[in-house]
């Protein structure tokens, strides 16, 4: 069975991964809508089509109406299925457009229609694709970090000033704990602080007053650090 604190880890696991599905899921659906438009502007017919009239939506929202004549002397009417307010052309205006020759209802037009399904589903693709993967490199290179850090940082110990919640994290409504520590580096005179990792329940029983911590740090950047918390007790499922 896991433990209270394994499940945590495997639950930003989880967060992480969805994140990075979805992000990887919308990037690709604004690629390949991206990419259908231009297959349409690259093999298609270039013309250029008069707005006759608009289509709305529920929201209030408003869709041109195209209409073009193919390269064979054909009437053809596009409808177009974006909407806005106020509409992106006005009635009458000419606007630029690319139509299959042997599917003319295949319509790319010029400005807002062949940019906005790409550049929201790309953009949205983008802020959930930081955070997934984003999530999953920091976490990469924190345990690098840890490794590093164990086999070649220097030890020293740090005076506990406090601990409090980690109010900037949340998971079912509950914070996690953080030891504060201080460190006062002599040859340098400057005073160093260090945050131990999310602790999932109340420390404070389980220390000392005066407690001092271990901390390896960096030889080379006291600022580079990994607080040692093995001297508390292990949670329970």
């Amino acid at each position: 069975m896991l433990t209270h604190t394994q499940m945590k880890n495997n639950f930003f696991g989880i967060f992480f991964a969805i994140f990075a599905a979805v992000g990887t899921l919308f990037c690709a659906i604004g690629f390949f809508s991206w990419s259908a438009d231009q297959t349409i502007k690259r093999n298609g017919i270039k013309t250029t089509g008069t707005v006759v009239s608009f289509s709305s939506s529920s929201k209030g929202g408003r869709a041109p109406v195209i209409s073009f004549m193919t390269q064979s002397g054909e009437s053809r009417t596009y409808y177009s299925s974006t909407y806005s307010s106020p509409p992106s052309y006005d009635e009458g205006e000419n606007v630029t457009l690319w139509y299959l020759p042997n599917d003319p209802d295949e319509v790319v037009l010029s400005g807002l229609d062949s940019w906005l399904l790409p550049g929201i589903f790309g953009g949205m693709g983008l802020v959930f694709g930081a955070i997934g993967y984003g999530g999953f490199i920091w976490r990469w290179r924190r345990k690098r970090l840890n490794d590093w850090l164990r086999l070649h940082g220097q030890i020293i110990m740090a005076d506990v000033v406090d601990v409090r919640y980690n109010t900037s994290l949340s998971v079912g409504g509950k914070h996690p704990w953080m030891i504060i520590a201080q460190y006062f580096e002599p040859q340098s005179q400057k005073v160093y602080s260090y945050e131990s990792d999310n602790i999932w329940f109340n420390p404070a029983p389980f220390m000392s007053p005066g407690q001092k911590v271990t901390v390896r740090v960096s030889p080379k950047d006291y600022g580079v650090y990994e607080v040692d918390t093995s001297f508390l007790p292990k949670q329970g499922n």
